[in-house]
């Protein structure tokens, strides 16, 4: 019984003997093995031996988010800005907090203050072009994205930069933009797709046809029935068509790609089809009835023409 006392004994003088980097290289391994209550744990007994090591304070802070605790997250970042006003991550990562948030206007007061401490800070560019995106102020956008680039050319920034460029309606930039993204990912291909796709450049098929290899997605089936009815390829329409109708996660959805299926059998004639899938398409969505009338209208349209060139 005494040698477990003066283990237990030694063992306690040796945890207490740590310092407090010991504690805090201790917390960023198990941040990055995802065990995030041992390093909360670690990170706060560096900072009980060091109150003004700002740096775990923002560890620590990163590790809150990870525990969907923000506004503890938000203390510890501001802490960290207490201690040390030139630490541009504390800065950054509360701006980005706040723009999950949607307050934007309190995210712009840490940027700008990061851009005061180092006018050619990458993120605050990055972060600031992303506002003004989700903000529709998509010129400005365009502006912070270019200057985040010109700072450091990573993917992300060209990819926001392309969709601001579809937002003020330059699609030929914003392809430039996305074919500018060195690792290229389903998300990325299914945009240039889309892009493609809208001013009608026959190549958007290849891309949306890697996405969908990447990653089976209904929204990749969907885009790519709807070029591949525009290329009159019928056959390959109707199976993307399907497979978009059996992935989609909501009877909306799925009422959606229904009618788009009816609408393909009616491009070919087959009108008994067509309305076998827009009967579908009501029955998953009731609230669709209007365009369910359109439908059955131009069915039957398309049947007294017929019976006119008889």
């Amino acid at each position: 019984m005494l040698k477990i006392i003066i283990v237990m004994l030694m063992f306690f003088f040796w945890s207490c003997s740590q310092s407090p980097e010991y504690y805090y290289k201790r917390g960023n391994m198990f941040f990055v093995n995802g065990d995030y209550f041992k390093a909360l744990d670690m990170y706060t007994k560096a900072l009980l031996d060091n109150s003004d090591f700002y740096q775990a304070y923002v560890s620590r802070a990163m590790t809150y988010e990870r525990l969907n605790n923000r506004e503890k997250a938000k203390d510890d970042y501001q802490k960290a800005i207490s201690i040390n006003k030139n630490y541009l991550p504390a800065y950054n990562n509360l701006a980005v907090l706040y723009i999950e948030e949607k307050r934007y206007q309190e995210a712009l007061y840490y940027i700008d203050k990061a851009l005061e401490i180092n006018p050619n800070y990458y993120y605050a560019y990055y972060n600031r072009g992303l506002i003004n995106y989700y903000t529709g102020n998509c010129k400005n956008a365009i502006d912070d994205f270019t200057s985040a680039i010109n700072i450091s050319s990573k993917d992300i920034a060209y990819y926001y930069r392309g969709l601001s460029y579809i937002c003020i309606g330059d699609k030929n930039r914003a392809l430039i933009d996305f074919e500018n993204i060195k690792e290229k990912n389903d998300v990325i291909y299914f945009q240039i797709a889309k892009t493609k796709y809208e001013i009608n450049d026959p190549t958007a098929l290849d891309y949306i046809s890697k996405a969908i290899e990447i990653k089976e997605d209904y929204k990749y089936y969907y885009l790519r029935a709807k070029i591949n009815l525009l290329n009159k390829n019928f056959e390959s329409a109707k199976n993307d068509i399907n497979n978009a109708i059996k992935l989609a996660d909501s009877q909306e959805k799925k009422s959606k790609y229904l009618y788009f299926g009816g609408d393909i059998f009616l491009s070919i004639g087959d009108r008994e089809m067509a309305k076998n899938y827009y009967d579908m398409a009501l029955n998953f969505d009731p609230q669709s009835k209007n365009i369910y009338d359109v439908k059955i209208k131009e069915i039957n349209e398309g049947k007294k023409n017929v019976r006119k060139r008889k």
